[in-house]
């Protein structure tokens, strides 16, 4: 199914997102120096990860019931994942399997709301509707970029 239009930045966010996800893995395969992918994390947190949470808390969940479950996932789902980054902040050593988990959480987050959430908004709001959340979501979005200078996921990086 086609996203609808006013939805689709935040869509092409989920991409970056996804892309986190294999970077870690791809780190971790290629025995990157933890630290550093770490500090992607950091990075991308800061730069995209938390911008975006908070612009579909803001735009797309206030459109839902308090009740929603799947809102209330959303914000759950949100709240675990800055979590795990904020404890990986605070950690004296980087463990793989917090980078790991910090991946996994992030990847099923995002097929969740790409393949649950999304298609629920679409049903349950309006034509009208959509479009005001596009546009509040044009006003204010800035696309990631990427210019982090360690290309630790690729094999030779290092």
């Amino acid at each position: 199914m086609k996203r609808n239009t006013n939805l689709q930045a935040l869509s092409r966010d989920h991409h970056h997102g996804l892309l986190l996800a294999w970077k870690i893995r791809r780190g971790l395969k290629f025995s990157a120096d933890l630290q550093i992918i770490a500090d992607y994390i950091a990075y991308f947190s800061a730069a995209a990860l938390f911008l975006h949470f908070e612009e579909e808390e803001k735009q797309i969940l206030t459109c839902l019931a308090e009740g929603d479950s799947l809102k209330q996932r959303t914000i759950k789902d949100h709240e675990n994942i800055s979590g795990l980054i904020h404890q990986l902040a605070a950690a004296k050593a980087i463990e793989p399997v917090l980078l790991l988990k910090i991946a996994d959480s992030v990847e099923q987050h995002i097929r969740f709301e790409e393949r649950e959430l999304f298609p629920h908004l679409e049903q349950l709001l309006n034509a009208d509707r959509l479009r005001e959340i596009g546009v509040a979501i044009d006003s204010n979005h800035q696309p990631f970029v990427e210019n982090f200078e360690n290309e630790f996921w690729r094999e030779h990086a290092n």
